[in-house]
């Protein structure tokens, strides 16, 4: 796919959009094959849960430092870092895995150290974009992104099932740690941004920055209800993405070919809704979109159960991806555009902190309302629980008016 003008004149971006198509490629494959790796030595789920734990923890305990470090060095540097470090834990591994052969506590610290370095791109590359892009170019920015991320996801899991048939689990491995370092070169490629940065006072140590960053969070209360109508919606969607096979399997009574049907159009409407963003200046409705999407969310989960047929199914899953990723690019594009540059690392890093802090709690939670009462009366909780609460969230003023209008130069104040 090409680079879309005026895109295709700024080599920085080309850079930065290449090193993310990168890492997401060797993140997908690098996942799927470890955790096909551990399942088939152990057999055991609790081991992929010990795996899972692994990669997810670091992110809820140390993204909120890692952000204060993003606003506090320079961000090719730091990205750079990440990268290496996610190359050289899974190189590690892979080493490890070769002299000592299979063994579990090796691979949940392997992972664990992997977590702690990727805590560190993704809000780095995310402040990073408005250092490189024209503001009235973030969404087709942030829209590419999200378009061809799509691809390169799906590209890596299914090249990570047919390298394991092919040279094997950790020779896999081991070109998962080998794209991270093409990564950091792309990035370390970057030409030096000019974007103004307050520099942070010596005498600021990492817990006053992760201080002031949550601090206006709270005082800018658009971003502030945007992050609570976020977490809510990650809630309780998350429990019919994680239990989607299950509900295949059991109300579907579908195969894993159907099973991965349905993964790959909610990835392909992730990338379409993405594109859509910069054609129809969607970021300046940002705030209402959010507030909408339990709407969204809820009635669709409510048709995949009052109308379980592939013909309903496969088109409602595809529209939640083409929502999910116009609230996706739109969210990011607007604090890009809105959030002051110093501050921009600890926003994005609070945020993912919070998305994944939701996770284990809905999973336990879905596990046990599916227990008790079955799958389809969970997704019907979901369903009107998010129809409910996106009541609730049209009333939250400040969110209302969270936006901007990318062809002018000033955008919609964060109240």
């Amino acid at each position: 796919m090409s680079v879309p003008s005026p895109l295709s004149t700024n080599p920085n971006f080309t850079r930065l959009w290449s090193a993310r198509l990168v890492s997401r490629f060797g993140s997908a494959l690098g996942y799927v094959v470890l955790i096909w790796f551990v399942y088939a030595e152990t057999g055991s789920a609790l081991a992929v849960v010990y795996v899972g734990l692994a990669q997810f923890l670091p992110t809820i305990a140390f993204g909120l430092f890692s952000g204060a470090l993003v606003d506090r060095y320079e961000r090719r540097r730091v990205i750079v870092v990440s990268s290496l470090g996610r190359s050289a834990a899974m190189g590690a591994l892979v080493v490890a895995l070769y002299l000592i052969g299979f063994n579990l506590s090796i691979i949940v610290l392997a992972s664990a150290v992997f977590a702690v370095s990727a805590t560190f791109f993704g809000p780095g590359s995310q402040a990073l974009l408005p250092e490189i892009v024209p503001r009235g170019s973030l969404d087709r920015a942030n829209g590419l992104f999200e378009s061809t991320e799509s691809i390169a996801g799906i590209a890596g899991s299914a090249a990570a099932g047919v390298l394991v048939l092919a040279v094997g689990a950790i020779p896999s491995l081991g070109i998962d740690a080998a794209s991270y370092l093409v990564g950091a070169l792309f990035i370390a490629l970057i030409g030096a941004v000019v974007a103004s940065k307050e520099p942070t006072t010596a005498s600021e140590g990492l817990v006053q920055e992760v201080r002031a960053g949550l601090a206006y969070l709270r005082r800018t209360r658009g971003l502030f209800q945007l992050t609570l109508v976020s977490l809510v919606s990650n809630f309780l969607f998350s429990i019919v993405l994680t239990f989607l096979v299950v509900y295949t399997s059991n109300v579907l009574h579908g195969s894993a070919l159907v099973y991965g049907g349905i993964e790959a159009l909610l990835a392909a409407g992730w990338g379409i809704g993405g594109l859509l963003v910069g054609r129809l200046r969607l970021t300046r409705y940002t705030g209402r979109l959010a507030a909408l999407s339990g709407f969204v969310e809820g009635a669709v989960v409510l048709g995949l159960i009052l109308v379980p047929t592939l013909a309903v199914v496969f088109p409602l899953v595809l529209a939640v991806g083409v929502w999910q990723g116009i609230l996706n690019v739109s969210w990011l594009s607007t604090v890009q555009a809105e959030v002051p540059q110093q501050l921009q690392g600890r926003y994005f890093a609070t945020d993912n902190a919070l998305s994944y802090a939701a996770i284990p709690g809905s999973q336990i939670l879905g596990g046990i309302l599916i227990v008790a009462s079955g799958l389809p009366i969970t997704f019907l909780y979901v369903g009107v629980g998010s129809l409910v609460t996106s009541v609730g969230f049209l009333s939250l003023s400040g969110l209302r008016k969270l936006g901007y209008d990318p062809r002018h130069p000033v955008g919609a104040e964060l109240s």
